[in-house]
């Protein structure tokens, strides 16, 4: 069975965390519908609005952990958009996400098992957030698409601990 990457394992985590949060907290939009979810960038086969998207962003750039390693040793950036139906709703979701993550999260390692859709996970540490790098509306200008209409992008800087 093949484990999966940093990367992959960390987006999983998030993954698994926020969408069992919002099953918990019953989370909605002002109409009462439920939020999407999913990991990579938004595409023509992503679920319909609202949506909630996640994915990594970059490698951390920092020095190594000691002399004589070659492991980096720094946060990694990780990107949250979200994709509301109205304004009420991108900023009730935005807050939700950043009171939901900002503690941190279980960072599972992942692994592929005989079934594709139930990847095995073990409990391997805690994601920290480092710092909230940017949190802030998504202005396209004035002729955009519904899907942008209302669009926010919160992006973070995450550390594995342990």
């Amino acid at each position: 069975m093949a484990t999966w990457s940093l990367y992959r394992s960390i987006e999983a985590s998030l993954y698994d965390f926020i969408t069992t949060q919002a099953i918990s907290d019953s989370l909605t939009d002002i109409a009462g519908n439920s939020i999407n979810f999913a990991v990579g960038r938004k595409n023509k086969n992503s679920p319909s609005l609202p949506l909630i998207t996640l994915y990594w962003d970059s490698d951390p750039t920092h020095d190594i952990t000691f002399i004589g390693s070659f492991t980096r040793f720094g946060p990694h950036t990780l990107i949250i958009d979200i994709y509301a139906l109205t304004e009420t709703d991108r900023l009730d979701l935005t807050k939700w996400v950043v009171d939901t993550i900002n503690n941190g999260w279980t960072y599972y390692s992942y692994a592929d098992s005989a079934n594709p859709d139930s990847p095995t996970k073990t409990e391997s540490g805690r994601i920290n957030v480092q710092a909230f790098l940017e949190n802030t509306r998504v202005n396209l200008g004035q002729t955009i698409d519904e899907t942008d209409a209302h669009r926010h992008r919160i992006s973070i800087s995450v550390r594995k601990e342990g």
